[in-house]
């Protein structure tokens, strides 16, 4: 039977290659050389003065749309250009946007002070000032001690632990806020510490000297203020009685204790007296997505909606970038925007981001807290030790200093090898939390604290890869 050429040919290459026991000369492959990528470079924030940023209007941007052409267009300067998000965001005087009102197109927001700081108290002691009606009460009573704690990214490794006999080194005040959310177990599981993992703090600034941060901000060149319009995000003010001074150093440094490894990136949006511009907060948002932060801590809120606000975390959500907010300190039902946002639905802003309420070291409603269906988690916001301005150690209570605690512990899980998947990890948070509800506990106010309570290490242990 004869065979076909093709098969012959088989053949014949098969006795060819046994015959050189296998080895094939192959001619040198030179490979094509790669151009290393550029990082994107990261614009410099728009400086708009008093006058210029009366009104803030964010405009849903078509396909031909140019900065210079929507400048022309609506009489203001683009504050934030977002054309994969739709949207663009202008900074504009009052007679123009008096002018102007309300378009199909366009939304047009009060700028000045509509955010302010979630702090509301804030004592060196172990006393609790009231809460005055939404206004700033900063070391109410007390007085500051030194901090002793030396860098809290310095206790991260090595040969120093920062647990010695079961107590927080750094920090020993908060030992018992952190035993009860597991925080040591937390820290031996997920051995990196967050290391990687970059953290906007949106807030008044920190103190950069503060021996606390040694190690643990991000380069200088990624930072800015945008209440001083400069690129110094320096806490201002001066530690008395209606002060918002050193609230985001407080911030920071919690976030710090639970995960020392993350870098912080500070971007100052409120000042001393802990308000802010629509217009600040939005671009700092914007700023810390396009930084590269992983999370964004949002320790303020308004009792206003806001259009260019909402954008700006829905573009950072869209890149799975988390966003955490306070829920206020008002201690009624009215959840302060965004956190009243971020559990609305299933979209992907509802899966990246968290609102957070307060609760005492007895797991109980903390008196300030304000709670309502949309709160979703609390975490303990009572006395909470933390760096303070000009190398002190103070305490603040406040939903501000709850969400920071979930902040650091998603910064944890993000330092590590998951088994879920990132769209996971608020949903894990939720159910993994501590019935606070159990044995007539919080009465009065079932599901309205959200899930329960943080506890890290039962997080943790549910996420990642054994």
């Amino acid at each position: 039977m004869s065979q076909s050429p093709i098969k012959v040919i088989l053949i014949m290459l098969g006795f060819t290659l046994a015959a050189c026991n296998g080895a094939v000369e192959l001619p040198p492959v030179t490979p094509t050389p790669v151009t290393p990528t550029a990082p994107k470079p990261v614009p410099v924030p728009v400086v708009v003065t008093e006058a210029e940023s009366h009104y803030s209007l964010t405009v849903k941007i078509k396909d031909d749309d140019t900065v210079a052409g929507l400048e022309t267009k609506y009489g203001g300067k683009v504050v934030i250009w977002r054309p994969e998000g739709k949207f663009a965001v202008l900074a504009l005087t009052k007679a123009t946007g008096d002018q102007l009102g309300q378009t199909p197109d366009a939304t047009l927001e009060t700028n000045k002070k509509v955010f302010s700081g979630g702090i509301e108290l804030a004592t060196a002691n172990d006393s609790v000032s009231a809460w005055d009606n939404g206004s700033v009460s900063a070391w109410a009573g007390g007085s500051v001690s030194a901090w002793a704690g030396g860098s809290v990214s310095a206790w991260a490794g090595g040969s120093v632990s920062a647990w010695a006999g079961g107590s927080f080194v750094p920090v020993p005040k908060n030992t018992a806020k952190w035993q009860k959310l597991n925080l040591q177990q937390a820290q031996t599981l997920a051995t990196n510490l967050g290391a990687g993992v970059k953290v906007a703090v949106i807030d008044t600034g920190l103190d950069l000297q503060h021996p606390a941060f040694e190690g643990g901000l991000v380069p200088a060149s990624e930072m800015w203020d945008y209440v001083g319009n400069d690129a110094v995000p320096q806490e201002e003010g001066t530690l008395s009685a209606g002060s918002a001074y050193g609230h985001g150093t407080s911030v920071a440094g919690i976030i710090l204790q639970i995960a020392p490894k993350v870098k912080i990136l500070p971007l100052r949006v409120l000042g001393s007296d802990g308000s802010g511009d629509v217009l600040n907060v939005a671009a700092a948002i914007n700023r810390a997505l396009d930084e590269g932060a992983q999370i964004i801590n949002l320790s303020l809120g308004s009792d206003t909606y806001s259009q260019a606000v909402t954008d700006a975390i829905n573009a950072a959500t869209a890149k799975g970038v988390f966003v955490i907010s306070s829920s206020g300190n008002s201690g009624n039902t009215n959840v302060t925007f965004p956190a009243n946002q971020a559990g609305f639905d299933l979209t992907t802003t509802g899966l990246y981001s968290l609102s957070v309420g307060s609760v005492d070291d007895s797991d109980q409603k903390s008196s300030f807290s304000t709670y309502g269906n949309t709160l979703e988690l609390s975490a303990p916001g009572e006395q909470v030790f933390g760096p303070v301005p000009e190398n002190h150690l103070g305490a603040w209570s406040g939903t501000s200093m709850a969400a920071p605690m979930v902040s650091a512990t998603l910064a944890l899980a993000l330092g590590e090898k998951l088994k879920v998947t990132l769209a996971d990890l608020t949903k894990k948070l939720k159910n993994r939390s501590v019935n606070i509800y159990r044995q007539n506990q919080n009465l009065g106010f079932q599901n309205l604290l959200g899930d329960g309570r943080l506890d890290v290490y039962d997080f943790l242990s549910t996420v990642m890869m054994p």
